[in-house]
């Protein structure tokens, strides 16, 4: 049970979760890019997983490296400190990017602020607790999921690959799914024993009121 729940943890990486929700945001408008060049969309999700993934994952290992933290699994509160910083600072770099450009549609904006501001949550929230991260990034994806679906009376979400490749996904399917997905994810912290039910419970109202803030505030 604890080599599934390590590795599941593993395979969903908050990181994971809100890159993912990049993806499931132009799934839900996908016309909505006004690019000269298609090209320009590929860039726009390599440096989408630059800044919020590689580039958070790369400043813990520099932690690590210097000694400031004990592994990158982070197994106390204070450890925290330092990777939730340099987190909530690549965040909110890739929201003001997204946010100054004028071809990029809501969607993308929207989910970019909410992700800032469930980093941004969590690391005042580990100041009290040692909130689950992985937590928070599921129930960001939920929300942020449920959000796009009903802002957008979504039937569907639409990943269109080329002008011939297209993928259609039922959106009760995909949200069926994040609902899994939360569930096993919640499960896999508490069987592993690395958060406590208050921590697990704590990160997913953390990373539901952040998409609700960032939807009153970008809708």
């Amino acid at each position: 049970m604890n080599y599934a729940g390590r590795t599941i943890a593993y395979l969903c990486h908050p990181l994971l979760m809100c890159f993912g929700l990049v993806l499931f945001a132009y799934a839900a408008d996908p016309y909505g890019y006004r690019l000269d060049d298609p090209r320009q969309l590929q860039l726009i999700f390599i440096m989408a997983f630059f800044i919020l993934v590689l580039f958070p994952l790369l400043s813990t290992l520099l932690f690590g490296a210097l000694d400031l933290v004990p592994s990158i699994h982070l197994p106390k509160r204070e450890h925290r400190i330092g990777p939730l910083i340099a987190t909530t600072l690549f965040y909110i770099w890739f929201f003001v990017n997204v946010k100054g450009n004028v071809s990029l549609p809501d969607t993308l904006v929207y989910v970019s602020l909410g992700s800032a501001i469930s980093v941004g949550l969590a690391f005042f929230m580990n100041n009290f607790s040692k909130i689950s991260l992985h937590a928070v990034g599921a129930g960001s994806l939920l929300m942020g999921m449920i959000v796009l679906v009903f802002h957008q009376e979504l039937s569907h979400f639409e990943f269109v690959i080329s002008a011939v490749e297209v993928y259609r996904v039922s959106s009760i399917f995909a949200l069926f799914l994040a609902i899994i997905l939360s569930g096993l994810i919640g499960t896999s912290r508490l069987v592993t024993g690395a958060h406590r039910p208050n921590d697990v419970g704590g990160g997913f109202v953390v990373g539901i009121i952040s998409q609700l803030a960032a939807y009153n505030i970008i809708y």
